[in-house]
């Protein structure tokens, strides 16, 4: 594991977890390792989002708000199962490229810190983004995700989130690319269109899950271990939650 890497420390807490359950379905396990690091629904938090379950106005989205009306300016506005998405207007919705950025702030964070997000999008022309709807969407890490046609814009977003969120309180993405060193921006690389692979997290856990099911029939095995090699032998470092070749996809459709 990289020295401070929190979101490799976080991953491998899920896995050992996962390890030392008995659950015996890989498709429960994967769901279970895809929501490790959701925040509890705490009587503070439902007080302060409000009781009818669509928070709004903790993200400064109510109509009239700070972030809805600078946000009405250039992106379309969409509600999605579990989401709500914003597109730069006049954009093709295809990507040429799936990487993804995590933004990770700790719920209780999000009415200081999303108008702070929101504003770095546009100031940097994020070309679409998504953010969970409803409490249970943004108590889970990744809350806040953006999608970019290249590397280099992506970085060039994080580092100035990482700038303008000093001292944020971080929720930190499982299974995902710590980029600043905090946790509160991470990466992903998503499959390209029409692979029968859904996101990059949820092909991780995925494959997880079979391993420690399959290798739970051996209680003398090294569960963890197996996991990890299984990754390894498919291409990503799991140490640091990236492929090791451009052709990940290519050689792992699914």
């Amino acid at each position: 594991m990289a020295a401070g890497n929190r979101i490799a420390a976080l991953s491998l807490a899920a896995i050992r977890m996962a390890a030392a359950g008995t659950c015996t379905e890989p498709a429960v396990v994967a769901r279970w390792l895809y929501r490790f690091g959701t925040a509890p629904c705490t009587p503070a938090i439902e007080r302060d989002f409000g009781p009818d379950d669509d928070p709004l106005a903790i993200l400064s989205l109510t109509k009239g708000a700070h972030v809805r009306r600078l946000l009405e300016t250039g992106y379309d506005a969409h509600s999605l199962a579990g989401w709500y998405s914003f597109a730069r207007t006049g954009l093709p919705q295809q990507l040429s490229t799936a990487c993804k950025l995590y933004v990770s702030p700790k719920p209780e964070a999000l009415s200081d810190a999303f108008p702070i997000i929101a504003e770095q999008f546009i100031r940097t022309e994020v070309r679409s983004f998504k953010v969970g709807r409803g409490i249970e969407g943004l108590l889970r890490p990744d809350k806040i995700v953006a999608y970019f046609d290249s590397d280099t814009h992506l970085m060039q977003v994080a580092e100035a989130l990482d700038q303008s969120l000093q001292g944020c309180p971080v929720q930190g993405v499982p299974f995902t690319a710590e980029i600043t060193g905090n946790s509160l921006v991470s990466s992903g690389i998503d499959p390209p269109a029409g692979a029968s692979a859904v996101s990059w997290r949820s092909w991780i856990t995925k494959r997880l899950a079979a391993s420690l099911v399959m290798s739970a029939a051996d209680p003398g095995a090294d569960h963890i271990a197996i996991a990890l090699t299984g990754l390894r032998n498919s291409g990503i470092d799991p140490d640091r939650w990236v492929p090791v070749t451009q052709d990940f996809w290519k050689l792992n459709p699914s």
